[in-house]
């Protein structure tokens, strides 16, 4: 078998990003790694109704009032108020949400793998949500790979066109890890 050749690259971020997220979600447990998919789901509608409102402003009238004040109305600005938006939106839904979650006792072993799949589909959920808000397109565009900036990195990176080609799966794996969860932990078995 030939050495894997690991180089600084995208495919290096995005499993360093997987392993920090699923580390973190051991460190918080699956109750907690829970809330914050529930979070993180209602950050991404929440700052996409809110971009699209600033767009609309920005758009119309509020772009001569931000050229006079010195701040650029253009892309840059647009997509960094969303990915901070959206980080200042899921931290505090995670902590001040005002929900709760609580399974019943399951086996260690179903715990560990409930835990380790909140912890990659949550990963993958960020890791899009970010993208998402980075090149400034609506949720789920079929678009989003052939954006200029995305392009090269498709490209050179095969973990990120797996992230941008299958946006769709990352977005729906943690609803479908939470459906699994609800199965697991409500079982009488």
């Amino acid at each position: 078998m030939p050495p894997m050749n690991l180089t600084l690259s995208w495919d290096l971020f995005i499993i360093v990003f997987f392993a920090i997220v699923i580390t973190y979600t051991f460190i918080i447990g699956k109750n907690q790694s829970v809330r914050v998919i529930i979070a993180t789901y209602i950050a991404i509608v929440g700052v996409q109704g809110i971009g699209n409102l600033l767009q609309r402003v920005v758009g119309d009238t509020g772009a001569s009032t931000m050229q006079m004040l010195g701040i650029s109305a253009g892309f840059p600005v647009l997509s960094t108020t969303k990915l901070l938006l959206f980080v200042i939106l899921m931290i505090l839904l995670t902590i001040h949400g005002g929900f709760d979650v609580h399974y019943a006792k399951e086996s260690i072993w179903v715990n560990i793998i409930i835990t380790a799949l909140c912890g990659f589909a949550t990963a993958g959920l960020l890791l899009c949500a970010i993208l998402t808000y980075a090149v400034n397109l609506p949720l789920l565009d079929i678009n989003m790979p052939h954006v200029a900036t995305l392009s090269p990195l498709i490209i050179q990176s095969p973990l990120m066109q797996l992230m941008v080609l299958n946006q769709d799966l990352w977005f729906s794996l943690p609803a479908l890890v939470l459906i699994g969860a609800g199965f697991a932990g409500n079982s009488k078995g």
